[in-house]
């Protein structure tokens, strides 16, 4: 009779080591192959291949960023060039056409070219008609006032004050060539650079010239009253706020103006 014993053991292993791998299958389903030693080093040997291969060839890219760049810069030189060129031309054909009529004639159309650019805000083209009118008559009230008006849309706040008053001067000079409008006006753009340059005292003085000519004018009325304001001139400011309250009872100012006053001692 054989005995069994041996036989019994094998097979009593073997099943529980079968029930040992159906109860970690799903571990072993998932295994990371990449944790894998083997695999592991096949993946760092790729990397190592590419990493190889593009260092190899990195110079062709660096080599056309840089032909890249340069032919932007030819071509970004090349196009000022060209609008240098054509603005060149462009002048020339007008300094030929105005060199073809007279000296008043040509001041009227550098005036209407002037105007034209302060509409688009091209303040630096407009400057030029304006120098060029100067040049051509350095007595022209107009040309000085619209070109003060200029600089003070580009808040070039000295040049604007200077040119503004050079007008002024001329306006004493030559007062039957400024109508009362254009000199209230004028005076009211002084005041308003004025206040920004922190002149006060300057400001309220250019503003009381210009309702000396208009003195029903909301505007000139509106920044006198926040000249006294910031003079903490009470008396003067209830003055102005009534003349306000007269003109344009509808400003909605009026309400924040009254606090302001208020506070004033």
């Amino acid at each position: 009779m054989y005995n069994l014993w041996p036989l019994l053991i094998i097979s009593v292993s073997f099943l529980i080591i079968i029930f040992i791998i159906f109860r970690h299958f799903p571990a072993l389903a998932v295994l990371d192959v990449e944790n894998i030693p083997e695999e592991k080093e096949d993946k760092i040997k790729e990397k190592i291949m590419k990493e190889r291969i593009k260092r190899k060839f990195s110079f062709l890219e660096d080599f056309f960023d840089r032909v890249l760049a340069f032919l932007n810069r030819v071509s970004n030189i090349f196009w000022s060039k060209l609008d240098k060129i054509k603005e060149d031309q462009r002048e020339k054909q007008e300094n030929l056409s105005l060199s073809a009529v007279s000296i008043s004639e040509r001041m009227k159309i550098l005036f209407s070219q002037a105007e034209v650019f302060i509409k688009q805000d091209n303040c630096s083209e407009a400057e030029k008609r304006l120098i060029e009118v100067i040049s051509l008559d350095d007595k022209n009230f107009l040309a000085f006032w619209k070109l003060g008006e200029v600089y003070y849309s580009q808040e070039k706040w000295q040049e604007a004050k200077q040119t503004l008053l050079y007008a002024l001067k001329l306006s004493e000079v030559y007062p039957d060539k400024v109508s009362p409008n254009e000199l209230s006006n004028l005076n009211y753009t002084l005041s308003l650079i004025n206040k920004e340059l922190n002149d006060i005292e300057g400001a309220f003085s250019s503003i009381i010239n210009s309702l000396n000519i208009d003195p029903k004018n909301p505007r000139y009325l509106d920044l006198a009253l926040d000249l006294c304001i910031i003079r903490k001139d009470k008396n003067l400011a209830i003055d102005y706020l009534e003349r306000i309250k007269e003109v344009n009872p509808e400003n909605n100012n009026i309400d924040n103006w009254e606090k302001e006053i208020s506070f004033l001692v």
